[in-house]
């Protein structure tokens, strides 16, 4: 009896003892000031951080409104984006652990029907490749497939034969939110339910993350939601459909309940969540990534991929991270194993201010003084808001004035097709050209304005991405042959898209 006594009193505590350390380090006053300034200088429109150590919250905190009026408090929900896709990578360990599956079996065995532009990738790709980022598929490759359309899964999957296989299979790193489609499609057929029915009944009630939803489409009214609001203006969400990379909306409050069972080893307020062995699988590097020059700054010395984090180091500490973003939302959640600690920090509002805020608090939390990485991002976000004025200025000096287009704006009009992506309509809407992407009609559409020669510019109705450009080809007959989008979107590439005329 005296020993256990004794022990719960130690235990008791080196955890006020670590907790008082941590404070102490983090100066709790000074960063609540800290964060204040930086809401305006990042030009933010809400904001809520919470930090978790040792399963109790030191910091809470919200700043901002909503939706321009109302507050945020921290049951505000926030589309969280790519921090979707450590859920799923916990639902796959856990059936791999029920052995249900293997990291190492064949996509093509659950999906004969899989294919890719590369044969000899369709017929290897494994499991563990497809939550990896190592398919062979460049960096953001197909999400347009998916964004802002109404196509299944199974339609998604069908599609990304078409995409070019641009990476070496298993030795280059590209980010790949289609390939989770996949994994959720597994899923399904292993399980017998869907990717969001999966997750909520084994992973967030059991989490009591009640406030949570799977998508957009399930969000309430009586539910606080933290709007996107882009160039200060509210817009309407996207992932409103379940998308197993990126649609889950949350709190602050509930994913301090997710990173305190991670932290725990699987075990929330007693109830054993997720197998020890489970979690530990999860966190564990698989696919290496380069040390980038920010990371070096930062004294790592690697940088790998697990399944749904970033896993790296911080002068020696090992890190586990992911960033979301979403048209209005950015997210970031870090969790410090060796201090017990999580970060979570989100935003209705496109900035790199989470990530400058979780740099600021590693830094501060190891004693760290040699950069000041809020004002250090806050120099990245001032250049790059110079250098994408300086392109705008570019453009327009390039701009060609007294040109036409060769042909009657009539001979423009018809059906385009791209094989991976769909139909394109042109018409004729109050004598301009009209552009709709049939697949995303309710927010792809656009009037045409004649830039020079055959070059038309457009401004799709999505305030996310910005203006972009029409060129059209022809065949030595001077006949029209397709066309294809100059839009610089770091999100979404239309470059990679051929429209060819159909009729």
């Amino acid at each position: 009896m005296i020993k256990n006594y004794l022990s719960v009193l130690l235990i008791v505590f080196l955890t006020i003892n670590t907790t008082l350390f941590a404070q102490e380090k983090l100066n709790l006053k000074q960063l609540d000031k800290q964060i204040e300034q930086s809401f305006q200088d990042f030009e933010l429109n809400g904001l809520s951080v919470l930090i978790l150590k040792d399963g109790e919250i030191l910091f809470d905190k919200n700043y901002g409104t909503r939706d321009l009026k109302n507050p945020i408090t921290s049951n505000s929900l926030y589309n969280i984006a790519s921090l979707t896709k450590a859920f799923t990578g916990a639902c796959m360990a856990k059936l791999v652990y029920e052995k249900k599956i293997n990291w190492d079996d064949l996509v093509i065995d659950y999906l004969p029907d899989f294919k890719l532009a590369d044969a000899y990738i369709a017929n290897h790709l494994t499991i563990a490749d497809l939550l990896t980022h190592r398919s062979g598929m460049g960096t953001f490759y197909g999400d347009l497939l998916w964004y802002e359309t109404e196509r299944s899964n199974q339609d998604i999957l069908h599609r990304m034969r078409y995409l070019p296989v641009t990476n070496r299979f298993r030795d280059q790193y590209g980010y790949q939110n289609n390939m989770y489609i996949v994994a959720a499609e597994i899923l399904k057929k292993v399980s017998g339910q869907d990717w969001e029915d999966y997750l909520s009944e084994h992973i967030l009630l059991p989490l009591q993350m009640n406030n949570t939803k799977t998508s957009g489409n399930l969000l309430t009214e009586n539910q606080e939601l933290a709007h996107p609001i882009i160039h200060g203006k509210v817009v309407d969400i996207t992932m409103k459909r379940p998308h197993a990379a990126a649609s889950i909306f949350t709190s602050t409050s509930d994913l301090s309940h997710w990173a305190e069972m991670l932290l725990n080893q699987g075990i929330y307020k007693g109830d054993t969540i997720l197998n020890p062995s489970v979690v530990e699988v999860m966190m564990a590097g698989r696919t290496l990534r380069p040390v980038s020059g920010l990371k070096k700054m930062a004294g790592a010395h690697f940088n790998t991929y697990a399944l749904g984090w970033s896993v790296w180091d911080y002068h020696g500490v090992r890190v586990l991270e992911h960033g979301g973003g979403m048209p209005g939302y950015i997210s970031n959640l870090t969790l410090i194993p060796e201090y017990h600690m999580a970060f979570i920090i989100l935003t209705n509002t496109l900035s790199s201010f989470p990530s400058a805020l979780e740099y600021h608090l590693l830094a501060k939390l190891m004693k760290d003084k040699s950069i000041d990485w809020l004002n250090l991002f806050e120099g990245f976000k001032t250049r790059a808001e110079q250098y994408d004025k300086a392109e705008e200025e570019k453009r327009l000096a390039s701009r060609i004035e007294g040109t036409k287009p060769r042909l009657a704006l009539d001979e423009y009009v018809g059906t385009y097709e791209d094989k991976m992506y769909g139909k394109a309509e042109i018409s004729m809407v109050d004598q301009h050209l009209h552009l709709v992407f049939v697949p995303a009609k309710h927010i792809f559409f656009s009037d045409m304005e004649h830039w020079n020669y055959d070059t038309f510019k457009i401004k799709f109705a999505d305030e996310f991405l910005p203006a972009g450009y029409i060129n059209f080809e022809f065949d030595s007959w001077n006949k029209i042959t397709g066309f294809k989008i100059d839009l610089k979107s770091n999100d979404f590439h239309f470059f990679n898209l051929d429209f060819k005329k159909t009729d």
